[in-house]
């Protein structure tokens, strides 16, 4: 009796582990979005991701009245556009 029950653990926990994978492509909500993306000491607050979401500077996905979040393109999207370096603005000014 308890191989079968450590057999049938020992298949759970592959599961789970990959669906707490980053890479696995998959929607979550906003706040399981903002747990997932930053931890406790840095994760900005539920309304500065709502208003990324209303400027649409991070990608989402609406269906019906829910929202949701891809986490691994969220990731890509903060990488790429969020990065420090020159103004584009200042970038042809003459001195």
């Amino acid at each position: 009796m308890g191989d079968i029950q450590q057999t049938t653990i020992q298949k759970q926990i592959p599961a789970q582990a990959s669906q707490n994978s980053p890479s696995e492509h998959r929607l979550v909500d906003a706040k399981t979005l903002l747990k997932l993306i930053w931890d406790e000491g840095s994760r900005p607050s539920l309304r500065w991701l709502r208003q990324q979401q209303a400027d649409r500077t991070l990608p989402f996905i609406k269906i019906g009245a829910r929202v949701w979040f891809d986490p691994t393109e969220i990731r890509q999207c903060l990488k790429e556009g969020w990065k420090f370096g020159e103004r584009k603005d200042r970038k042809n000014r003459s001195k």
